[in-house]
């Protein structure tokens, strides 16, 4: 039997604010797709989906945070552009009885209630694998990350840099750097890495913005298809490097399935039905030439499945 409580808590309205990392990057509008799935799946949800422009501001993340703890909320969904520094203005949510949900990117404490993510640790590895056995594990590469304190992508780049040293001893990261929020700052920061280590076998990206960068990059010092590149994420401007041999591989992942499985985890949150597994993970996968056309990858990175 139903308490008085749990009958109200699944007949109300649920106000639920979705806070993405930022604006400029096909990844989110990829998310938002999901979300908006599982929101037609449920009429009770009133959805506000409010985010920074670029995934280096993180003090305009705060403040839409701040904005939205306030009485009415019932769950806040957030890919944390820093794990560390949203911590606080999490726990004040918290206290004032708002259901957290971390999506995507990891958040330091113990506020919120679940963690919608793929495991980029191991996509990481895949990446490094994937580049070690393109090069005959010899050579030199360097490592683009975004920017500091986003945990998905120091994941990443930390199980590339765990892979190389367990089981290729005879490649050497030549570099290891952030290049910024956007593609605009990661071009600039690839090139001039790029024309600071020459020569360079290979390159690992971290997340879209980094990738997308680090092609231009490539393109620009005439280094486009002349060493093996993995990145992280896709568009269709990755994927056309892909099809013209610029790009070896893109781990992706499947932000659509994050963003339906993160509403789902913060209407069961609010109804105190919130799953023993606090981690919850989704589809990791290697796209290449070979395989990109297959309906299980357009699945993974179909706005519309």
């Amino acid at each position: 039997m139903l308490s008085a409580w749990s009958v109200h808590a699944a007949d109300k309205d649920l106000r639920i604010v979705f806070i993405p990392k930022s604006s400029d990057q096909v990844f989110w509008e990829l998310m938002r797709a999901g979300v908006d799935k599982a929101v037609q799946e449920d009429a009770r949800i009133q959805l506000t989906w409010r985010g920074p422009a670029h995934n280096d501001d993180t003090e305009a993340q705060i403040k839409i945070v701040q904005v939205y703890s306030r009485a009415g909320v019932d769950a806040i969904v957030i890919a944390p552009t820093d794990r560390a520094r949203l911590v606080e203005p999490i726990r004040k949510a918290v206290e004032m009885g708002i259901k957290v949900v971390s999506v995507d990117s990891g958040l330091d404490g113990d506020y919120h209630t679940s963690f919608v993510t793929s495991n980029n640790y191991a996509g990481g590895q895949l990446a490094a694998k994937t580049l070690a056995d393109q090069l005959g594990k010899k050579g030199r590469v360097l490592v683009l990350r975004t920017v500091q304190g986003s945990a998905s992508t120091d994941d990443r780049a930390n199980g590339f840099l765990s892979y190389m040293q367990a089981n290729a001893p005879g490649i050497t990261v030549v570099a290891d750097a952030y290049g910024g929020g956007s593609a605009g700052k990661a071009r600039h920061s690839a090139a001039a890495l790029l024309q600071a280590q020459k020569p360079i076998d290979g390159v690992f990206a971290v997340n879209e913005s980094a990738t997308d960068g680090m092609l231009r990059a490539l393109r620009e010092t005439g280094l486009a298809g002349k060493l093996r590149f993995i990145g992280f994420d896709s568009t269709d401007f990755l994927l056309a490097g892909l099809a013209t041999r610029e790009l070896d591989g893109l781990v992706i992942q499947s932000p659509h399935q994050m963003g339906y499985m993160s509403i789902k985890a913060a209407v069961a949150a609010v109804q105190g039905q919130a799953g023993k597994d606090k981690t919850i993970f989704t589809e990791t996968t290697l796209v290449t030439r070979e395989n990109y056309k297959t309906p299980e990858i357009q699945r993974m990175m179909c706005s519309r499945c």
